[in-house]
């Protein structure tokens, strides 16, 4: 059964119910305005034995490559099956999303927590559910809620806003009623740098802000990092937070060079009681309290 939600000016939504052998799969398929993004929130009660279930999107596309994202970076596999070693990889691992792109035009498949996937051909498939009996007798099985989309762009794959998909759809905007005014903590002006955590330092220092940032298009970038705090010094750290280099701060913003997929830690030293601590702290890491030799 399909049934329409909602079709309103700024967003569509159909519900779709179908039965698949023992189980119940409920779908609400939803478009906003100005997206190239389908959503499709699944509920699907399964009850199976020695099944899977999987989504396969086609497209009228040629790549012999797909594009798979793993953790601050995306990597190459064929779309093919031409040697062994691949045939060996009828499934391979992705995290928020896998693409196939040509020059000018691509498409991808996002999730928000499915993370084995196919690419034969123009054809990505999904794996949603698995029923296997060993070593779980109940794996999957029950009541399952998850959330996978379908999302087309055109132009060149680093213009693509795909990566920001990727986060969208996993990490959604939570909103609260407030009186603080507009303004952004941090913005970065390079949209293939990805703010990837913003944290407290690991020695505690509450005059101290982390920022980890990564390159996602696999292109040698260089960007500007602007905090809206005031900042006394910054610091580029490696990822156990140990000092590398003292960054040239100028109005609250550092400028940053990035090679194709790297990740980059900066520490900031907040106000006057950041550039005091700033005394304590070693090249080789961790913190010395000011004025012990």
């Amino acid at each position: 059964s399909i049934e329409v939600l909602e079709s309103g000016p700024l967003v569509a939504r159909l519900r779709i119910a179908r039965r698949i052998h023992e189980s119940d799969l409920v779908q609400v398929v939803s478009l906003r305005r100005g997206s190239r993004r389908v959503d499709f929130d699944t509920t699907v009660e399964w009850r199976e034995s020695h099944k899977m279930l999987k989504v396969e999107f086609a497209v009228d596309h040629r790549s012999e490559d797909a594009l798979h994202e793993i953790q601050f970076g995306h990597l190459r596999r064929p779309t093919h099956r031409s040697r062994p070693y691949d045939q060996d990889r009828f499934e391979v691992s992705n995290h928020r999303w896998t693409a196939i792109a040509e020059e000018g035009r691509g498409f991808a498949v996002l999730n928000d927590g499915k993370y084995g996937v196919n690419v034969l051909g123009s054809t990505i498939g999904l794996t949603l559910l698995k029923s296997a009996l060993a070593p779980d007798m109940r794996a999957d099985k029950g009541t399952q809620r998850f959330t996978y989309a379908f999302f087309a762009w055109n132009g060149s794959f680093a213009d693509s806003g795909l990566v920001r998909q990727g986060y969208e759809l996993n990490v959604p905007v939570v909103t609260a009623a407030g009186g603080s005014g507009r303004r952004s903590l941090v913005s970065v002006d390079a949209p293939n740098v990805v703010l990837e955590t913003i944290k407290a330092p690991e020695t505690g220092d509450a005059n101290e802000l982390v920022l980890r940032l990564y390159e996602s298009m696999r292109t040698r970038t260089r960007c500007t990092v602007k905090v809206d705090l005031p900042i006394a010094r910054a610091l580029e750290t490696d990822l156990r937070e140990r000092t590398l280099g003292e960054l040239h701060v100028t109005g609250g913003a550092v400028t940053l060079d990035f090679k194709p997929f790297e990740i980059r830690t900066v520490l900031f030293q907040l106000g006057v009681g950041g550039a005091k601590k700033s005394a304590g702290r070693t090249s080789k890491g961790g913190t010395r309290p000011a004025g012990r030799k």
